[in-house]
């Protein structure tokens, strides 16, 4: 397999740049995409407050990351990023030709997006990193209503998954593989972590097949 893709002639010439936390579950699904891709890029880092300087801010309208550029195209969101870098670039695609598998595809990305990480990170994971709670500690009543939730959808992921390598058909993982993999090696970490990935086979074995795969766990950010 090439370790280096060539860039489409329509598409500008030099080298993209990734921006982001390297901590931040969408920074290390587009850096993994990326790299899946064959893309050789550039990242920079960035830690707050800076993501609220005028300087991103005019990269980002909401100071949020990633932010991605190339030549004269900058894009935000991660699924924007995801799909350029897979149709801009020569390389394994990232995502399905076939139409309802592509449909599937964008299922799963969709469900992360507006169920797995609103419930799992403000509420979960950074519950324990800047605690809310009362003397300093993390908001019990916040955590403890958004375990079930969090279960709720690692229970359809992992249904719908089944026996099936990857969440969408094929011999690599798509798109949809890399933005529900970091929460299956983020969860686990914290108190109620084990219980959260309990009983989900399929979800672990993905996992298992995802630490084995050098362009996505190349980019983990440290664990614990």
């Amino acid at each position: 397999m090439e370790s280096r893709c060539r860039v489409l002639a329509s598409a500008p010439m030099s080298k993209p740049v990734i921006i982001g936390f390297p901590q931040s579950s969408f920074v290390w699904t587009s850096r993994a995409a990326a790299n899946q891709k064959g893309v050789e890029y550039d990242f920079k880092p960035l830690a707050p407050p800076a993501n609220k300087s005028p300087e991103h801010l005019a990269l980002h309208p909401w100071g949020k990351v990633p932010v991605f550029s190339h030549g004269d195209v900058t894009l935000y969101e991660t699924t924007a990023i995801c799909s350029y870098l897979d149709t801009a670039f020569e390389g394994p695609s990232l995502q399905p030709s076939d139409p309802a598998e592509l449909a599937r595809m964008h299922q799963w990305v969709s469900i992360t997006n507006c169920y797995l990480y609103p419930v799992a990170v403000p509420r979960f994971l950074l519950q324990y990193v800047f605690p809310s709670g009362p003397g300093g500690a993390p908001n019990r009543e916040v955590i403890d209503a958004a375990v079930p939730e969090i279960r709720k959808t690692l229970e359809v992921l992992d249904a719908g998954l089944g026996s099936s390598q990857w969440l969408c058909s094929g011999d690599t993982p798509s798109v949809a593989d890399l933005f529900v993999g970091p929460f299956l090696f983020s969860l686990p970490g914290f108190p109620e972590g084990g219980k959260l990935m309990e009983g989900l086979d399929n979800l672990a074995r993905l996992r298992g097949q995802l630490a084995q795969t050098p362009s996505f766990i190349s980019v983990a950010p440290p664990q614990g």
